[in-house]
């Protein structure tokens, strides 16, 4: 009988000789930041949920579900990927707090700048504080409560939190309340946008934000130039290297934001803000954002962007798309469980995590032995969350960067930008302990997974 406390690596990353680009994606700066500081976005519903919980576990999240379920406003519109498996959850996104809690307007809050709850109603739905330093941004703007609370609020409405939600991934203070009128707050990139027939609006990962696309789902261009100097390339959209007009129906006409050009060459075009609207023939899936950098004139579409530290880029790699790294092209790696199911992970477009799995090891996936080989991404002492980046404290004193659930690290076997030789190193533990946990904590239950690897992470 044999019994192993440490964890034995079975495998060994292999570095891969391949060339690695510029970084994918610089933001239009006139595009509105999603969230300010101290304002995250967070899954819903199962998706969000932690798949090695124990029976009772699973009891209440099942019921929790329901209660989403039941308190569920209308789908998002067809080309709106925030409510698909892969990414956003069974129940799409949340606006959430520094700590993950779901945030939440009510109707009662008519009066611009004003909020309604006090007293009882605060203690039941506490206003979300604004962190020390932070500025009003697009959407978001700061109110005075008479309590002398600074609140954060959402086009106008103030936002709350609902005391009684234990988890990330719930968002039980929908409806509930003596009050009446809570609301979710969803992130909803797509609300309020008059969109014509055939435009969409569709998250492009290394874009980090949401872009409008057109009825292939791919990424439409704004352009700065003079339209009149452009020309069709040929006559698909496929031309590799070329600029594609995106053409309107010969009897559209103009919808909110989205006007008309008739071009010399006989193509009605559509453009957003005045801008004309084009697609880029090096764009080959959905997703692709490779007309970035081609030519300034030519600028994605995009409507909104997540916020990323200065020590963070996403990079292309031409083999795996692209991955997220630090500032100076260096991969960053997070540590993950096995649950005898296939996720892809090492491979172009993988789930890229369960964030509930993230956030439950936290930074206790790498300690002692394992700091020794792996460095955890530190943050400045001053970074709050924002977006999809968390801040968590590290035991040993300092913060430590953490995207969509999963603390970062870097591995000193990487010495030039574009390695990834600490990709695909599994530790697996050898026990006859069936109780056994994977990290000695009560976390990662033996009967779903004695494995744990370490990959580089997808945006």
């Amino acid at each position: 009988m044999r019994s192993m406390k440490s964890l034995m690596v079975a495998g060994a990353g292999v570095a891969l000789a391949v060339s690695f680009g510029s970084p994918v994606w610089s933001a239009p700066l006139d595009a509105p930041l999603s969230t300010p500081p101290g304002i995250t976005i967070q899954e819903l519903g199962q998706a969000s949920r932690y798949v090695g919980a124990t029976p009772e576990q699973e009891r209440q999240q099942a019921e929790r579900d329901r209660e989403v379920k039941a308190a569920a406003g209308p789908k998002p519109i067809p080309f709106f990927a925030g409510g698909g498996p892969r990414r956003g959850g069974d129940r799409g996104y949340t606006y959430a707090n520094a700590g993950g809690m779901a945030l939440y307007t009510n109707d009662k809050d008519t009066e611009k700048g004003k909020s309604f709850c006090y007293d009882d109603c605060a203690k039941a739905y506490p206003a979300v504080a604004v962190v020390k330093g932070a500025k009003a941004s697009g959407d978001w703007s700061i109110i005075s409560r008479t309590d002398g609370v600074k609140q954060w609020a959402y086009r106008g409405k103030p936002v709350y939190t609902f005391a009684k939600e234990t988890a990330i991934g719930q968002a039980r203070g929908a409806g509930a309340g003596a009050e009446g009128g809570w609301r979710n707050l969803k992130f909803d990139p797509a609300a309020d946008i008059s969109l014509p027939f055939g435009m969409g609006i569709a998250e492009a990962e290394v874009a980090n934000g949401y872009v409008l696309v057109d009825s292939r789902r791919m990424t439409v261009y704004t352009f700065d130039g003079d339209v009149a100097k452009t020309k069709t390339a040929c006559a698909t959209s496929t031309c590799p290297d070329h600029w594609l007009p995106v053409a309107a129906a010969m009897l559209a006409n103009p919808r909110g934001d989205f006007t008309l050009l008739d071009r010399a060459d006989g193509v009605k075009q559509w453009a957003y803000k005045g801008k004309p609207l084009f697609t880029y023939g090096g764009d080959h899936m959905q997703g692709d954002a490779n007309g970035v950098g081609v030519d300034k004139k030519y600028q994605a579409a995009m409507l909104v962007r997540h916020f990323m530290p200065t020590s963070v880029s996403f990079r292309q790699d031409i083999s795996r798309g692209p991955i997220v790294t630090t500032a100076d092209g260096m991969t960053l790696y997070r540590r993950d469980t096995s649950y005898h199911q296939p996720d892809g992970h090492g491979l172009p477009g993988s789930t890229p995590g369960n964030p509930s799995v993230g956030r439950a090891m936290g930074v206790k996936s790498c300690r002692d032995e394992c700091l020794k080989t792996w460095r955890p991404f530190m943050a400045p002492e001053s970074a709050v969350s924002q977006g999809f980046f968390d801040v968590v404290e590290r035991p040993e004193g300092g913060k430590q960067w953490a995207y969509k659930g999963f603390a970062l690290y870097t591995y000193p076997g990487d010495k030039k930008p574009g390695d990834k030789t600490g990709s695909d190193i599994y530790d697996i533990l050898i026990t006859d302990d069936v109780k056994k946990d994977v990290l000695a904590t009560g976390v990662v239950n033996t009967t779903d997974s004695a494995t744990m690897f370490w990959v580089y992470v997808e945006p």
